[in-house]
This record gives structure tokens, sequence and C-alpha cells, in this order.
């Protein structure tokens, strides 16, 4: 006997599971509709999906990135446990991890704190940008995902580049949609080359406000700060914000990443 099909509204309330996140888990191939209207491009589910989707759930729940949750899926019984083992260790030393960022950003905090006990605002500066090549590619990400993709990413660009390379300039990671735990962007990751020959694109000279973002923040989400900077900063009256805001990796001792946004005069 067939099972009668549910709407995407139906099977939302029945696993707990937003519309948009079940989106984002069909275009990531881990949860497909049972079918879609042609004409109208309706979801339709049935409820044997939803052990398929409870699963999903435990394990985002526990933090794991969605294409580790895909391998999962499709392993056997043996595989699965090998991969649910390593993960488990992952999960503990990213644990240690966030504790000694966290208390890293106590400290950090602390240090900013006026007499009022107000947290002071990311100082905002501005700079001339040069012409900028660069070799890219544009990838869909959440933000469990994201350090994982931006370093396959560069490492697959820079191999493509190979000694056009600009070792000199920095990497650059820009977010031209939302990435959070459920939203997943887009990102284009860029490395910088020497020539216009080499390129896939060129962005023109132009101007941008950036900040330093402190060791402690560099992640989601209290990087979110210093987005909220720029962008504020951007759009202050004469400046008008020009094309998506970017993360700016500075290779040296000690690592530094900005927040950058450019801008043009209205």
């Amino acid at each position: 006997m067939t099972e009668a099909r549910l709407s995407i509204g139906e099977f939302s309330r029945l696993t707990w599971l937003s519309p948009k996140a079940l989106r984002l888990y069909e275009r990531r191939g881990l949860l497909q509709p049972d079918a879609v209207d042609e004409y109208t491009g309706y979801r339709y589910y049935v409820r044997s999906q939803a052990g398929r989707a409870r699963t999903i759930t435990l394990l985002r729940r526990a933090g794991m990135p969605l294409e580790r949750i895909g391998a999962v899926l499709e392993a056997t019984d043996e595989q699965r446990q090998d991969i649910l083992a390593a993960y488990r260790l992952e999960a503990v030393q990213a644990h240690d991890r966030a504790l000694a960022l966290l208390d890293g950003l106590a400290h950090s905090l602390d240090a900013e704190r006026d007499g009022a006990g107000q947290v002071s605002c990311a100082t905002v500066s501005t700079r001339r940008v040069p012409e900028q090549p660069f070799v890219s590619t544009t990838v869909r990400t959440t933000a469990a995902d994201l350090p994982t993709h931006i370093e396959r990413c560069a490492a697959a660009l820079s191999q493509r580049a190979g000694s056009a390379v600009a070792t000199h300039r920095p990497l650059v990671v820009v977010y031209h949609g939302e990435v959070s735990w459920e939203s997943d962007g887009p990102i284009e990751v860029r490395i910088p080359v020497g020539t216009t020959q080499d390129a896939d694109e060129v962005e023109p000279a132009g101007s941008e406000v950036f900040v330093e973002v402190p060791y402690a923040e560099v992640q989601f989400p209290t990087i979110l700060r210093s987005f909220d900077a720029v962008r504020a900063a951007a759009g202050r009256v004469p400046r008008r914000p020009e094309g998506s805001p970017r993360e700016i990796y500075l290779d040296g001792d000690p690592f530094r990443c900005q927040v950058a946004q450019r801008y043009v005069v209205r």
C-alpha cells in the first residue's frame, strides 16, 4: 500500500524540522522529498522518512558537519560505528579548544569594558585597496562546515594557481549570503595571483572599511560583531556599501584576521 504523502509543512511539524532546514538538507543531498510537483514545485514527504530526518537532527545537535552526516547516512553499520567514534574524539578535542577560546574571550571583553561597564565597539579603519587579481571558487556551507570548506577550497585553488600565487597577499573569503547554523551562504574563497593573465577575475581598486578581529573572536558567532561594525561604518553617510563583506586572513605570527567591507562615496 502506497504511503500517504505529507506537505512540507506537515512533515516539518512531524519531525520538528523547519521548512528552511528541510530545503537545506534537500540541497545537500541528505533528505530528498518523496515527490516534487513539476508545476508548483511543492515538496511532499512520507512518514517513513521521519526516521532519517530525526537522525540528521540528532547529529546536527551533536555539532556534526553536514558532509559528515551524509557519510553516516550512507555507511554500513560497521563503517558508521567507526565514523561516530572518530567524530566523538574530534568533538572532545574541539570542546577543549572551545573552552580555551571562551576563556580568552572573557579576558578580552573584560579588558575592553569602560567605566560604565559597556563593551567598547571594534575600532574601524579605512584604506585604499589596489587592483586584486585572483582565482576563486564558490561553495555553499553552514557555519559548522565553514572552516573545513575554506581550508579545502584554499588548498585546491593554490594547487591550481601553482607558481602564480601571490604569497605576499592574503586569502580572502567573501560572504555572498548569510552563513549560520542553518543558512549556507554561498561563500567565495579567493586566492591572490600575481597577474591578470593568471586570474579568474580582477577586483578593481577601491576603498574599504576594516577591523582587526581579536583572536578569541575568529569563529562563529563571535565574529559577527566585527561584521556588524564594518556594515555600519560602510553605510554611514556619505558612504554606501559596495559588494559583499569579507574575511581577510593574513599569515604571520601571530595569526591575524580582518573583516572588511568595500564602499563608495555617494
